[in-house]
């Protein structure tokens, strides 16, 4: 060596482990030792480049197969060292693979001195230093097929790697894997790379309790290897027994793969040496079955990870697609995961969420609401619950939702919980409308009933009296009955035809509209006095039908030389608002301009008890029947989405203020 050298120990076991370091710093004082308990302190003392050589044990190897992948794939020219125990009749001792040496038990001086050897002499020694493949010790081969299994990603490099290196230069007559199949309950064998035209490689072997035992079946049900040194006269049926006595092969062993309560198949090999399989050969050969089952295991596991991320990513992938707000909290309530969905809802970027109380987007009550149901889940066998809620955006606009929740469990403890969180603006306002509609259809069984009846039976009883008599004098009031009937009939059309919500709006001169609506109206000798009240958006004719039934109400009971006015309420200038009803509340939303203006009379106005009830479809003042005619006015407003309060005017009478009155859009 030309200079100190640097030895890496690794082992799971601190006897091993120490076993392992103590020849080297006995026996090589020039080489330092160090020492790494597992996995993740050998690729860290690895990386630092200080390393000039790993030593490890095959039971380490073993529960840690990556460990070998991992430095060979970072540290291609980096020498490591497996040393294994083994026990044949002849004697047990310690091999070292890839030095290919195999020595006494450790501990021993002679062996010691022997390891230490090995161990410098992989340090310096190049590729070219290598013994070259194919020998046909035991030792060879299972070198030689290690080291073709280092680069294994798939079975045909396991089978190139094992079975053409067992049959090189006549190793081994013949030799396959046969990879097991449960659900078919049989052994079925890869494609090998001696001989094939001679043994029927389409052959599979049935591994079934109702048939009598074979070999194979013996093999995988017992995990044993078995060595048959007599193969014409073994009891069990050997696979291509025929065959293998017509190609003078005397002898096979046949090794169970398996790791981890996994069973991924058989390894056979079929000799022609007349005094059969040594125990050397067949120690060789469980190690190379042990080493294929490993690595059978890793693209196992890799297979299973990799489907797993794949699933993984299809679910990441729905989840940050679909429209809806989904999220995951910890038991405390704080966000752990957000969707692009929840972003866009709240207005909140990712990194404003995650780590926050749900706090952040409800407000005190739904989050004790919430908890009531987290409870209820924890207590029953119900697997979701859903309540609604609203969602405070960042922007401070307020989003009715409906929060369906499911628990988040680990072993049967609470972790936490996942929702998905659906914007129901829509179903609220269809609700509202339902609600508005029903309203409109009994106050509809309402006026027939009652309303239509009452001067329906006035006339019929002036008609009659008129006929009885021979006189016409009670036909004005017939006249008048039938002038009641056909206001009623007006207000009840208005209701069915102008009740429904304002989807079509247009620019609406208010303050002509004002105008117009007056003169529309019998107003005797009542005076009207209008402030400039701009432009707003709103359906005309419904807008006139509303400001009709206000003036005919301030004239019915204010007189009819009432004074009304109508001004605004916007003293500061209109104000601005979010829409609500905007599609992306990640997007800039362009202000809506918004209006609020009134309609005052000077009459007498209505008492409080009064105002309260103003606009119900069930109350009157009116000895007549119901007063339809507010009402109208409220489902008016209503319907563009503007809100009305009966107040008194500075006059003492009656006053109806308009707010959230949008205007068009510039």
């Amino acid at each position: 060596m030309s200079g100190p050298k640097r030895v890496l120990c690794v082992c799971d076991d601190a006897e091993r482990r120490e076993r392992l370091a103590a020849p080297l710093q006995w026996s090589a004082p020039d080489i330092t030792v160090d020492t790494a308990p597992g996995f993740a302190a050998a690729i860290e003392y690895v990386e630092s480049d200080n390393v000039d050589c790993v030593v490890s044990d095959y039971g380490t190897v073993s529960g840690a197969p990556a460990i070998l992948q991992t430095i060979r794939e970072r540290h291609p020219d980096l020498p490591m060292l497996i040393v294994t125990e083994y026990h044949t009749p002849e004697g047990s001792g310690t091999a070292v693979a890839e030095v290919v040496d195999f020595v006494d038990e450790l501990g021993q001086p002679a062996s010691d001195e022997a390891f230490a050897g090995w161990v410098a002499d992989s340090m310096v020694r190049t590729h070219t230093d290598a013994s070259p493949p194919g020998g046909t010790r035991p030792e060879d081969v299972v070198r030689d097929v290690k080291q073709g299994l280092v680069d294994a990603k798939t079975p045909m490099d396991i089978e190139q790697a094992v079975c053409e290196e067992l049959t090189l230069s006549g190793r081994y007559e013949f030799a396959w894997i046969g990879e097991y199949d449960t659900g078919e309950r049989q052994v079925v064998p890869w494609v090998t790379g001696a001989a094939v035209d001679d043994w029927g490689i389409a052959e599979t072997f049935a591994v079934d309790a109702d048939t009598p035992e074979t070999l194979v079946e013996r093999v995988l049900r017992s995990r044993q290897t078995t060595v048959v040194q007599e193969i014409a006269d073994h009891p069990l049926s050997v696979p291509w027994e025929d065959t293998a006595v017509d190609n003078d092969c005397t002898a096979t062993v046949l090794a169970p793969l398996a790791a981890d309560d996994e069973l991924y198949g058989v390894l056979g090999v079929y000799a022609d040496d007349p005094e059969g399989v040594s125990g050397m050969e067949r120690s060789a050969i469980e190690e190379i079955a042990d080493t294929v089952s490993n690595v059978l295991h890793s693209m196992a596991l890799r297979g299973r990870t990799d489907q797993q991320e794949r699933v993984l990513r299809r679910y990441e992938r729905l989840v940050e697609t679909v429209g809806d707000g989904m999220y995951a909290l910890d038991s405390d309530g704080h966000f752990m995961t957000v969707n692009h969905g929840l972003m866009a809802m709240t207005g909140y970027t990712r990194e404003g969420l995650l780590g926050e109380h749900i706090s952040i987007v409800m407000d005190d009550e739904d989050v004790r609401k919430g908890r009531e149901r987290i409870r209820e889940l924890l207590g029953d066998d119900a697997e979701t619950t859903a309540m609604e809620m609203d969602v405070h955006t960042k922007d401070g606009r307020t989003v009715p939702c409906e929060n369906r929740i499911a628990l988040l469990t680990d072993d049967e403890e609470f972790r936490g919980t996942v929702g998905v969180v659906r914007d129901i603006t829509e179903r609220k306002k269809r609700e509202q409308e339902l609600q508005r509609q029903n309203e409109r259809l009994e106050a509809f069984a309402e006026i027939v009933s009652h309303d239509l009846r009452n001067p329906l039976t006035v006339a019929q009883g002036y008609l009659d009296l008129a006929m009885d008599q021979g006189s016409t004098n009670q036909l004005d009031d017939v006249d008048d009955a039938l002038d009641r009937m056909e206001d009623i009939i007006g207000d009840v059309l208005a209701l069915a035809r102008q009740g429904q919500t304002v989807t079509e709006t247009e620019p609406i001169d208010l303050t002509a509209t004002v105008e117009e609506a007056w003169s529309n109206v019998s107003t005797e000798s009542a005076t009207l006095s209008v402030d400039d009240l701009g432009t707003v958006a709103a359906d005309r004719s419904r807008l006139l039908r509303l400001l009709e039934n206000l003036f005919r109400n301030a004239i019915e009971h204010g007189g009819e030389d009432v004074d009304v006015r109508v001004g605004s309420l916007d003293e500061a200038g209109p104000r601005e608002v979010s829409d609500p009803d905007a599609p992306d509340v990640s997007d800039a939303v362009e202000p809506l301009r918004t209006a609020r203006f009134f309609v005052a009379d000077d009459g007498r106005g209505m008492p409080e008890h009064v105002r309260e009830h103003a606009f119900e479809s069930d109350f009157t003042t009116s000895e007549e029947g119901l007063g339809l005619g507010l009402w109208v006015v409220r489902e008016v407003a209503s319907a563009h989405g503007w809100t009305v309060t009966a107040t008194e005017s500075e006059s003492g009478g009656a006053r109806f203020e308009f707010a959230d009155v949008k205007r068009p859009r510039e």
